[in-house]
């Protein structure tokens, strides 16, 4: 595993801390290291280091509407300008793969939310290995026990109601409201090719209320997509009634004025995790680190839980986000690599037995 330079001293941080505490910018001086909110980013030499390399380029699959303000934040922290690819998870498989392959890859980081394509990437040698602080506090089902890759957010996938075509009376508020007779032809969900967000959703489901609860699902001949996106869309509309979707997604909908109500059902709700890591051959090493650094920090939480997701750590406060509390931690289902990659081929091919080609 790469190891790191110590990090600052006590003596450099107090100094920080008291600079902060005079009105002075949030980063603190290059002596001191990261420091964020008196919490110890990353250490001198890695600021200096990145400050110096200038700039971070992330490929990323999270929601654009949601990774926006968490690079916005980093950025005010670091000073650092952040370049952000966004393409959804297999494109962006492809891309990082082909190249990869060609001694090309241009990204100082890359993530997806299926975390087989995250795990082939580690092993093609996409990624190297990184221990960010705390290392051995993060549970292991939330990162790669030699640091190539972290679930560095744990966006969670909701139940999304349009007001406008609904009775108050007629709101689902569990997973099994969604089987109610009333529902059929006017349930929204998307493909379970869509990648780790839909699958996390299907996979969920099977697990907690077994094969029956598929079967049901389907004879309520959803309006199935193929991507995420356009679900939450449809529901804006009108042209479905209720939707399971990312939350991100519901937000942002929610947020154009559209009659959207979202439900976190007491049952518990999966997560689908953006999973990445720094890459071998990043232009920029140092800044990725710093990134790394911050994403997986109390900082790097906080400015997760505000866009509505999880950040890596435990027992930090629930995120909550245009008025919608989320649940607590142990209400969050977190899909262990070697379910998600033992079910996959075979869930799939039972979906599309169960709900078409769609």
């Amino acid at each position: 595993m790469y190891r790191r330079s110590p990090r600052a001293l006590a003596l450099a941080v107090g100094i920080a801390l008291a600079l902060a505490a005079r009105g002075g910018l949030p980063v603190a001086a290059a002596p001191s290291g990261f420091v964020v909110g008196g919490e110890q980013i990353a250490d001198a030499a890695t600021y200096d280091a990145a400050k110096k390399e200038g700039r971070l380029v992330l490929y990323s699959t999270y929601d654009s509407s949601a990774m926006k303000p968490i690079v916005d934040r980093f950025q005010a922290d670091s000073g650092l300008p952040v370049d952000v690819i966004r393409l959804t998870s297999q494109p962006m498989f492809e891309r990082v793969t082909a190249e990869f392959a060609a001694h090309k890859l241009a990204a100082d980081y890359v993530d997806t939310t299926d975390i087989t394509l995250t795990t082939q990437l580690a092993a093609k040698g996409v990624f190297r290995g990184f221990a960010v602080p705390g290392f051995g506090a993060i549970e292991p089902v939330l990162r790669d026990g030699e640091g190539k890759w972290y679930s560095v957010i744990r966006s969670v996938m909701v139940i999304g109601v349009n007001t406008a075509v609904m009775k108050p009376s007629d709101v689902p508020s569990t997973w099994s409201d969604l089987l109610d007779a009333k529902w059929k032809g006017k349930l929204g969900l998307a493909s379970i090719d869509a990648g780790g967000t839909a699958y996390s959703l299907y996979f969920f489901l099977r697990q907690r209320f077994g094969a029956g609860y598929w079967q049901k699902l389907a004879a309520q001949q959803a309006r199935i997509v193929p991507t995420a996106s356009p679900v939450v869309t449809d529901l804006a509309r009108g042209e479905t009634s209720v939707a399971v979707d990312p939350l991100s997604l519901m937000v942002a909908g929610a947020a154009t004025g559209a009659p959207i109500k979202i439900i976190t059902p007491p049952e518990g709700v999966p997560s689908f995790s953006i999973s990445g890591g720094i890459t071998s051959t990043a232009p920029h090493p140092h800044a990725a680190e710093l990134w790394m650094d911050w994403i997986t920090s109390k900082h790097g939480a906080a400015a997760i839980g505000a866009t509505g997701a999880y950040g890596i750590l435990r027992g930090e406060p629930t995120p909550s986000v245009s008025g919608v509390t989320l649940p607590p931690e142990d209400k969050i289902y977190n899909i262990r690599v070697a379910d998600y990659e033992r079910a996959r081929d075979a869930y799939t091919t039972e979906w599309h037995q169960l709900f078409g080609n769609r």
